[in-house]
């Protein structure tokens, strides 16, 4: 694990603990429901940060022990935390299934919710109906082929939510989606394919630009080994006002983030290189 040549660490929830344990967070989670004269929890990390690469070392540049990545970006297990403390009807699957290569292979879907009971398809193909274990997860042994996953989930025998995770194509157009907060507006960048679905293994480098009266405070997105810039460079004279106006980054996942200031609405361009 220290030295993982890619910088990045794999889910150690779906890893086998010493104890056999598969689902880490569940155990803690469980821990704690169980006693209810606890007054509390804390989870250590709740964001991965920058500039600590424990457990793994470079080219890791930050700890990925986060329920969220250091964008804000939430990873599976903040479903699992999602699935525990909402009522809201909810059901999240993993992996993607953008799997390509392993046509054929056995892959374990796991399913976090909050239903009494979820139905699995495959391409329309039922693999299954289970009860669920408050405060645990679901499980099947699917023998991956591209195509749809849907779960759907069940309250008193009522169909209530569904999930959809298809096999996208590739990547060739970036959407974005905006949250002003005062003279702040935070841009979630996402790559999507010709069909408009977000591509989670896309990996696709762009140029963000913004016009005159907006800056460009920094960057991201939430790569554990991400060695580029956060922020626009500072050069001399003539060169610095260009420089603090355009940044190029890479999506990962398919997500990127870019924070703006600006008084008025934010106004920006993003370009695929």
């Amino acid at each position: 694990l220290k030295r993982n040549p890619s910088g990045r660490m794999p889910a150690l929830n779906r890893c086998a603990d010493r104890d056999s344990t598969l689902n880490r967070i569940e155990r803690g989670w469980k821990f704690q429901a169980e006693r209810p004269w606890m007054s509390g929890l804390f989870y250590w990390t709740g964001f991965d940060y920058r500039g600590e690469s424990n457990p793994l070392v470079f080219p890791a540049t930050n700890s990925g022990f986060g329920i969220l990545d250091y964008c804000g970006f939430p990873k599976d297990e903040a479903y699992y935390v999602k699935s525990c403390w909402t009522d809201e009807p909810m059901i999240h699957l993993l992996p993607h299934w953008n799997l390509e290569g392993h046509e054929g292979e056995a892959i374990d879907v796991w399913a976090y919710t909050n239903c009494d009971e979820v139905q699995l398809f495959l391409n329309g193909k039922s693999l299954g109906r289970k009860k669920m274990t408050p405060n645990s997860h679901l499980s099947w042994r699917v023998n991956y082929k591209p195509g749809t996953l849907k779960a759907v989930g069940y309250r008193n025998n009522k169909k209530v939510v569904e999930q959809i995770v298809q096999t996208t194509g590739d990547a060739v157009q970036l959407t974005t989606r905006q949250e002003r907060v005062g003279r702040l507006t935070v841009v979630t960048v996402e790559a999507r394919d010709s069909k408009g679905r977000l591509v989670p293994t896309a990996c696709v480098p762009f140029t963000a630009s913004v016009a005159a009266g907006t800056q460009i405070l920094g960057c991201g997105n939430g790569d554990s080994a991400w060695q580029s810039a956060e922020r626009p460079s500072t050069l001399p004279s003539s060169e610095q006002e260009a420089a603090r106006n355009t940044i190029s980054l890479t999506t990962f996942n398919g997500l990127a983030q870019l924070l703006l200031l600006s008084d008025a609405p934010a106004t920006f361009n993003l370009k695929m290189r």
